[in-house]
C-alpha cells in the first residue's frame, strides 16, 4: 500500500514537471496568429528573422542536452535514476518493500528542487532572447521606428516597412486608440472579462478568445511594461477600411519573469464606412 502511494506521488511530480510549460499563463491570443484578415507581407522583416534563428543554435551548443543538461548530463541522470530506483526497488537490497517515510520526504525534496533549478533555467533562457537595457537596469530602452515620434535611429534590419497612409487618415490618434486598445484587452483578459472584450473584437476574434478561455480559466498576470505602435497600412475593402498595426512591446507574462521580454506582433482593426461605427479587431498575426 506504502508503494502505490509512493508511486502515485512520483507520478504526480513527474507530471507537474513536465506540463508545467503548458499550463503557464500567456498573453492575450497565446502568442498564435488567427482571425479572419489576411497576413501582413513585409520583405523588409525576413532578414531579421533569420538573423534571429542562429541565436538559440547558439545558446543551445552552450548547453549539455537532454532534460538533465543543466545539472550536468550524467549527474543529473543518476540523481533521477537513484531516485526512482530507490523508489520502485526499496534502494536495491530491500527487495520490494517499499521506501519508508523518510525515503518518501527525501525523494520529494529532491524533485522540487530539482523542478524549481530546471524552471529556472528555462526561465532565464527565455529572458537572454529579449531586448537589451541600458546600464543594465530593468528600465527598458524605448525602440524607435521610422515615421514615428519617438526618438533614436531604427535599424534598417529591424524596420517594418509601411505603406501608404491615405490623405486625412488622423494616423497619430488612431495610433494612440491603438494603444489605449491593446492595453484595455489585455487587461480585460487577466481578469477574464469576456464580455468586455466582446465589444472591441470581431465574432472571428471573440470565439478563439473563448476558446482559450475555457483551456485556461484561471486569470493571467501578464504585465505590459511598453507599448510601441506604428500603422502599416490603411485600405479600403468593400465598405469596410482596413488598419494594421504593428506592435513592438515589453511585457511579464508571469510574476516569475524578473525582465520584460519583447513580442512582436501586427493587429488588424476594421471599421464600417457608416456613421456611428468603430474599430474591431479583426486578427492577430505573430511577427516571430
Amino acid at each position: 500500500m506504502v508503494r502505490k502511494i509512493s508511486i502515485m506521488i512520483i507520478g504526480i511530480s513527474l507530471m507537474a514537471f513536465f506540463f508545467d510549460g503548458l499550463a503557464e499563463a500567456r498573453r492575450m491570443g497565446g502568442g498564435r496568429s488567427f482571425g479572419s484578415r489576411p497576413s501582413y507581407q513585409n520583405r523588409s522583416v525576413a532578414p531579421q528573422k533569420q538573423t534571429n534563428q542562429a541565436q538559440p543554435q547558439q545558446g543551445a551548443a552552450g548547453r549539455p542536452g537532454g532534460l538533465f543538461g543543466g545539472l550536468g548530463g550524467m549527474m543529473g541522470g543518476m540523481l533521477m535514476g537513484g531516485l526512482l530506483g530507490s523508489l520502485l526497488f526499496g534502494g536495491g537490497m530491500r527487495g520490494f518493500g517499499g521506501p519508508g517515510l523518510l525515503d518518501i520526504l527525501v525523494i520529494g525534496g529532491g524533485l522540487f528542487l530539482l523542478f524549481r533549478y530546471l524552471k529556472s533555467r528555462r526561465t532565464a533562457s527565455q529572458e537572454a532572447g529579449g531586448m537589451s537595457f541600458q546600464g543594465g537596469g530593468y528600465q527598458p530602452q524605448e525602440r524607435s521606428m521610422p515615421g514615428s515620434s519617438w526618438g533614436g535611429a531604427a535599424s534598417k534590419e529591424d524596420a517594418v516597412t509601411a505603406q501608404a497612409i491615405p490623405a486625412g487618415f488622423d494616423a497619430e490618434d488612431f495610433l494612440k486608440g491603438a494603444k489605449a486598445a491593446y492595453n484595455r484587452l489585455q487587461d480585460s483578459w487577466n481578469k477574464r472579462d469576456l464580455e468586455d472584450i466582446r465589444q472591441f473584437t470581431s465574432p472571428e476574434v471573440w470565439e478563439e478568445i473563448n476558446r482559450q478561455a475555457m483551456d485556461e480559466p484561471a486569470g493571467g498576470k501578464t504585465e505590459i511594461v511598453l507599448v510601441n505602435a506604428k500603422l502599416l497600412e490603411v485600405k479600403s475593402e468593400g465598405d469596410e477600411t482596413i488598419a494594421s498595426v504593428y506592435f513592438d512591446v515589453l511585457m511579464r507574462e508571469s510574476a516569475e519573469e524578473q525582465r520584460p521580454k519583447q513580442v512582436r506582433e501586427v493587429w488588424h482593426f476594421s471599421k464600417e464606412e457608416a456613421p456611428g461605427s468603430f474599430w474591431k479587431l479583426e486578427g492577430i498575426q505573430q511577427m516571430e
